[in-house]
């Protein structure tokens, strides 16, 4: 019988198959970029106003847009 032969080509193969995949998808990880700004505009076409909201993804501020002025939302 090998079997500390077939117990070492197992292990030496486990890791390779499994444990080294493994590592390298962790360390080559990366993230798309986000946008910082969003703006939600209102669609309604009858009235000539501009309205709608701004959201900073990164820090969560609101702010209302209208007609030109930006309002911060607390």
């Amino acid at each position: 019988m090998k079997t500390k032969n077939n117990l070492t080509t197992g292990i030496l193969l486990g890791i390779g198959v499994i444990v080294l995949p493994l590592i390298l998808m962790g360390t080559t990880y990366t993230t798309e970029k986000q946008n910082k700004w969003e703006i939600h505009m209102n669609n309604n076409i009858e009235t000539k106003f501009t309205k709608g909201f701004l959201l900073n993804t990164e820090t969560g501020e609101t702010f209302y847009l209208k007609d030109g002025s930006k309002t911060k939302i607390q």
